[in-house]
C-alpha cells in the first residue's frame, strides 16, 4: 500500500466515523494503521495519527479499556517524536484524561488536565483560547471526583478568561457558567446559585431558543435549586416544562428526559403530593 492509497483510506475511515458508522470505520482505520506501521514506522507522524484515529473509534464504540491503551500510546509516541508541547501531542493527552474520567477514573485524568494544561500556558499563553478548554476540563475531572471546591475555582477562572475572549453571550461561555453555577450550588449552597442559573436560562432561551437541549438543562438546574431551597411549587412548574421539552425533543427515553422526571418525582414528593410523584416515575403527565 503506497503513501496515497494510505491517505486515501485514512480519509475513507474518518468519513465513515463522521457518518457514525463506527463498527466499519474501525476496521478500515486498523488496517490503514497497521499498513503505515509497515510502510512509515511506528514513528512517523502520521502513523501516530492513524493510531489516534483508531483510539477515538473505539472510544465511539465504549470499547475504553481498549481506546485507553492505543491513546495512551499515540501520546508516548507523540511526546517522544513531536515534543511535549505540540498541539497534536497535547490533544492525544487531553484524549487520555477524557477516556480516564469516563472510566471513572478522574483523579489520574486530572492530573493529565494539569500537564496539559501547563504545557498549553508554556507553548501558547496564558490567555490563548486552548488555554480555557483545558480549564474547562480540568474543572470537570474535579466535580467527577466530588472536589467542588476545587472544581469552583478552576471553572470560575476559565469563565473569567471566556467572558473576556468569547463575551458574556457567546455559547461556550454561557455552558462554562452553567459549570460555576453547578459547581457554586455544591460548594455555597443553592441559594447563590439560583440568580446564576435564572441569567444562563435567560440567556441560553434568547440565544438558543426555548427547546434547544442546553436551554432544557438550565430549566432543570434552576428547578433542583429552587426545590432545595424550599421553593418546591416554583420548582415544580419549570421541572414540568423541562420533562415536557426533554419528551418532545430528545424522547421519552433519554437521559436527560428521565433525570428530569426524576428531579420531578423528587419535588412532588417534597410537596406531599405521592400519587403524582408514583404517576410522573411510570411515565405519566402531571400538571404542576
Amino acid at each position: 500500500m503506497d503513501a496515497e492509497e494510505l491517505f486515501r483510506l485514512s480519509d475513507e475511515g474518518i468519513a465513515l466515523y463522521q457518518q457514525g458508522r463506527f463498527a466499519e470505520a474501525l476496521a478500515l482505520q486498523q488496517r490503514v494503521l497497521t499498513a503505515s506501521r509497515e510502510r512509515l514506522g511506528a514513528d512517523d507522524p502520521d502513523t501516530i495519527a492513524r493510531m489516534s484515529y483508531v483510539a477515538i473509534t473505539l472510544w465511539a464504540l465504549r470499547r475504553l479499556d481498549e481506546a485507553l491503551a492505543v491513546q495512551r500510546e499515540a501520546a508516548a509516541a507523540s511526546e517522544r517524536v513531536l515534543g511535549p508541547g505540540n498541539p497534536d501531542t497535547l490533544a492525544t493527552y487531553n484524549n487520555v484524561a477524557m477516556i480516564l474520567t469516563e472510566l471513572g477514573r478522574p483523579r489520574e485524568a486530572a492530573g493529565i488536565h494539569q500537564k496539559v494544561l501547563t504545557a498549553k500556558q508554556q507553548v501558547l499563553g496564558a490567555d490563548h483560547p486552548d488555554v480555557i478548554h483545558s480549564l474547562t476540563n480540568q474543572g470537570a475531572a474535579y466535580a467527577s471526583q466530588g472536589d467542588y471546591a476545587r472544581a469552583l475555582e478552576v471553572s470560575s477562572r476559565a469563565l473569567a478568561m471566556a467572558e473576556r475572549l468569547w463575551g458574556p453571550d457567546d455559547s461556550r461561555t454561557l455552558t462554562i457558567r452553567n459549570n460555576v453555577a453547578i459547581n457554586t450550588a455544591e460548594v455555597r449552597g443553592h441559594q447563590p446559585a439560583i440568580p446564576q442559573h435564572e441569567r444562563i436560562l435567560d440567556e441560553r432561551r434568547r440565544r438558543l431558543g426555548a427547546e434547544h437541549p442546553d436551554t432544557l438543562q438550565s430549566l432543570h438546574n434552576l428547578g433542583v435549586s429552587c426545590r432545595e431551597v424550599g421553593q418546591s411549587a416554583r420548582s415544580a412548574t419549570l421541572l414540568t416544562e423541562a420533562v415536557q421539552g426533554f419528551t418532545r425533543v430528545l424522547g421519552a427515553d433519554h437521559p436527560s428526559t428521565r433525570l428530569s422526571r426524576e428531579s420531578l418525582a423528587v419535588t412532588y414528593e417534597r410537596l406531599g403530593r405521592h400519587q403524582d410523584a408514583r404517576t410522573v416515575r411510570a411515565g405519566g403527565s402531571i400538571t404542576p
